[in-house]
């Protein structure tokens, strides 16, 4: 059964908690148009889909048929599987980038190695690399194609805009390109690309470990057992547990309870892994914005699982086939490695059709406290449960008693 220990009475925890106007967003912007971030590299199966947008601190690889609905950025090389896959958005690469044959990326391409597009894949806006540009057989371009060394475009190509290139330039027969200059110097500085990308990733990286620090801070208000073998339903408050495990094809219920403001937080010091076709559900207007899961550990979701909230972990974070990661509404819920990878199976899913990253519904004080922002911008805090209440009217008549009997206090004339 769950322990209950309340750290600090009912009135001091009222009294430290600040307004939204006086602290700072826990998780910042760079974060909160990420639905995954790893520090090291980053790979999702074929068949899988990240709604919402993708960064990691090394290489970066999208499975065959893969899908990424936002822009895909990565400090070293990037891979787009072929078979379709798709990226919504741009896609950045520090070193050099390739997508597979019949893939399509819905903005531009900017490596800082060299770029290639395989056998039918699109590209909506710009190849931009610092070294050679080629493009595949029947491959689309709708923007400019500018390269750092030779530039290549395959046969029955289509470039929209200009082919510009350091180096030498060859066309395929039956390819269409407007025109054709030659550049000076390479479009792309790839030390400058590869500090500034490297700089972002350090700026996150430091982010979230500030922000476990925040979570880990926040008063427990009850304790969780190691493993939870049975169906459970959880009211809001901060829970904590040195690890925590569930069996298979169970389920967790986040009971919102029809009122408003209502978050979890859940502080586990090591691992934290959900079993296969285990469920993390929400009801009564509970929101993954105010679901923290913050990992000490690294972090495994089961096969043909479901999870709910922002998962933040120290440790590498893997995913397993068919299962999702989601969020409620807008927000993609969100997967996030402070200091390691992040791996999915085939046929994963993070985050949902329409979602726009990760919601903000936690702040940090001065002290380095996190708290959730209520409707009316300030702060809440968990409301206790029955045990604690009794325990706080307890304590509420002893101060009483004690005030009764000193007595009332002179008034200096």
């Amino acid at each position: 059964m769950h322990k209950i220990k309340m750290a600090l009475p009912l009135l001091s925890l009222v009294a430290c908690l600040p307004s939204a106007a006086s602290a700072a967003d826990l998780i910042g912007q760079n974060l909160q148009v990420l639905s995954v971030f790893s520090n090291t590299y980053a790979t999702t199966g074929a068949n899988s889909s990240v709604f919402g947008s993708l960064m990691t601190g090394d290489v970066g690889t999208s499975g065959a048929n893969g899908f990424i609905s936002g822009s895909f950025t990565a400090v070293g090389a990037a891979t787009i599987g072929g078979a379709a896959s798709r990226v919504g958005g741009n896609i950045t690469a520090g070193g050099a980038l390739t997508t597979g044959a019949s893939s399509s990326v819905g903005g531009n391409i900017t490596a800082g190695g060299a770029a290639t597009v395989g056998a039918a894949g699109i590209v909506g806006g710009n190849i931009s690399a610092a070294g050679a540009v080629s493009t595949g057989t029947a491959s689309q371009v709708g923007g400019n194609v500018s390269s750092g060394g030779a530039a290549s475009i395959g046969v029955g190509a289509s470039v929209g805009g200009s082919v510009a290139a350091v180096g030498a330039y060859s066309q395929g027969a039956g390819s269409t390109v407007p025109s054709q200059q030659i550049l000076a110097t390479p479009p792309v500085d790839a030390a400058l690309l590869l500090a500034s990308l490297t700089d972002t990733v350090s700026f996150n990286r430091l982010e979230l470990l500030a922000a476990q620090a925040a979570f880990s801070k926040m008063v427990t208000t009850t304790f969780l057992d190691a493993t939870i073998t049975a169906d459970t339903t959880l009211f809001s408050g901060v829970y904590s547990a040195d690890s925590l495990s569930t069996t298979a094809s169970t389920t967790i219920t986040l009971d919102g309870q029809n009122k408003i403001d209502q978050f979890w937080v859940f502080n586990i010091a090591d691992i934290l892994a959900t079993g296969a076709s285990s469920r993390i559900v929400m009801i009564n207007g509970a929101n993954s914005d105010s679901v923290i899961w913050n990992a000490g550990g690294y972090a495994a979701l089961g096969a043909n699982s479901l999870f709910m909230g922002t998962l933040i972990s120290r440790g590498n974070i893997s995913v397993g086939a068919d299962a999702e990661a989601l969020g409620a509404g807008q927000s993609c819920g969100g997967l996030f490695s402070a200091l390691s990878y992040l791996s999915t199976g085939d046929g994963a899913r993070i985050g949902g059709a329409g979602c726009t990253g990760v919601g903000n519904g936690f702040k940090v004080d001065n002290a380095g406290v996190a708290y959730h922002v209520d409707s009316s911008g300030g702060g809440t805090s968990p409301a206790p449960e029955p045990e604690v209440w009794a325990l706080l009217l307890t304590g509420f008549a002893a101060v009483g008693l004690s005030m009764r009997r000193k007595g009332p206090a002179a008034v200096a004339a």
